[in-house]
């Protein structure tokens, strides 16, 4: 399945939480910290139809709160507005 996001947002698979510490502690679901990052799946467009500076594959950290949580064949993603995205890690 294809996902084109619609006009300045980014599709994105975020990163697994820490499931159990360095030193081998296992963190229950509840107290796991939820990262902020993970990949570029789909990109969408800006406004005047140019493209936006990231690609599928990049590495992203995100923030906001205006992120949307999406369940699409048994996989998480987020689609963030691009304004959203605080850096691309390279």
């Amino acid at each position: 399945m294809n996902i084109v996001p619609v006009g300045e947002r980014v599709l994105i698979r975020p990163a697994q939480a820490e499931e159990k510490t360095r030193s081998g502690i296992y963190i229950p679901e509840t107290a796991q910290e939820k990262k902020k990052e993970g990949t570029v799946v789909s990109v969408g467009t800006r406004d005047d139809g140019s493209a936006l500076p990231l690609k599928p594959g990049d590495h992203v950290i995100y923030g906001g709160y205006s992120a949307d949580k999406v369940e699409i064949d048994s996989e998480n993603y987020v689609f963030v507005p691009f304004k959203d995205i605080l850096a691309k890690i390279e």
